[in-house]
């Protein structure tokens, strides 16, 4: 048994996580705010301990000295917002971590980062973890400036420590993309891009949580790496149809050429920032090259050298996404 602390352990990936840990059995504390939900983790036996990754002192109070595997999850993930909306929480709450987990003594971290540090090359070419950084927005940005203070530390304090960069995710306790998905297709107002036909990657929130214990169990080998992490890929249109059929609606999806709906989301873009708009236009630049580029992601490495395998796949996944968010308003 590990003693284990988790950041973000109340959201869609971290629940995943915290409920991975106490089933293999060890001992879990979950970071939460005064307003945080438990929603996602009742049932299991966690200890929570009331904190904020922007308020330092509040770190020092709630994580103890005696943690085993440290696992950093914490972050705002959104298609919209400036520097100031991202930064706070992904960049300077991971500073604030990093500089509390090293006062306490604690050697063993896990950061969950994203493939959003490679931005959208919109290539048929997998993307591996060499891939060159190009992020696209601040979401995107904060995420590589995260990754890299990770590094920075390990290197300054010989922490160990590794990162797991998950592309799209979904599944149970997702309250965004998947129930996006659901409610446009219901409605009759889904769209893809020049046909559906780009091929993406994708992985189930559970895989990205298996992926992150799998490095701590393996932290010799796993230390100072990044490791991308995928459950299937699979042409953009063929996850629409699938989530259709499951539904059991009338195929209603409506196409639009790719670079003239990449085109569409600048312009809304920039006249919601002209206008101090502080809630997303319908369609962003960003969310149709989420949905819309080619975007394959090669996860070999953790395969070859962690033994890392997917439990999930297209159907199951979406079994999950309609299950669960069938009948959510997205946030």
């Amino acid at each position: 048994m590990v003693k284990c602390f988790v950041t973000g352990g109340t959201g869609f990936v971290g629940s995943h996580i915290v409920r991975l840990l106490v089933t293999k059995g060890h001992d879990v504390t979950v970071l939460i705010r005064e307003d945080s939900s438990l929603d996602l983790l009742e049932g299991f036996g966690i200890e929570a301990t009331v904190g904020d990754v922007t308020d330092i002192d509040s770190l020092r109070r709630a994580i103890p000295e005696d943690v085993g595997w440290f696992f950093h999850n914490a972050a705002i993930m959104a298609d919209w917002g400036g520097k100031s909306h991202f930064f706070p929480v992904n960049v300077e709450g991971t500073r604030n971590v990093l500089d509390v987990i090293v006062e306490k003594g604690i050697t063993h971290l896990l950061f969950t980062s994203s493939t959003a540090l490679y931005g959208f090359p919109n290539t048929d070419e997998p993307l591996d973890e060499d891939q060159e950084y190009s992020p696209d927005n601040w979401y995107q940005k904060s995420k590589l400036e995260s990754e890299k203070l990770v590094w920075d530390y390990r290197d300054k304090y010989r922490l160990k420590a590794a990162a797991v960069r998950p592309p799209v995710v979904l599944g149970h306790g997702d309250m965004f993309t998947g129930p996006i998905f659901i409610e446009r297709i219901r409605d009759g107002d889904m769209y893809w891009f020049s046909g559906g036909e780009n091929t993406q990657s994708f992985v189930h929130a559970e895989d990205v949580a298996r992926a992150l214990v799998l490095a701590a169990e393996n932290m010799d080998e796993a230390d100072g790496e990044a490791f991308n992490v995928t459950s299937f890929t699979v042409e953009f249109k063929k996850l629409v149809e699938q989530i259709r059929k499951e539904l059991e609606v009338e195929d209603s999806v409506k196409s639009i050429p790719y670079s003239v709906a990449v085109g569409l989301g600048k312009i809304a873009g920039g006249l919601y920032r002209a206008f101090n708009r502080s809630e997303a236009p319908l369609i962003t630049a960003f969310r149709v090259k989420m949905l819309g580029s080619r975007y394959i992601i090669d996860d070999s490495k953790i395969r070859e050298e962690l033994g890392y395998k997917p439990a999930w796949d297209l159907e199951s996944t979406v079994d999950d996404i309609v299950e669960w968010g069938g009948f959510l308003k997205p946030r």
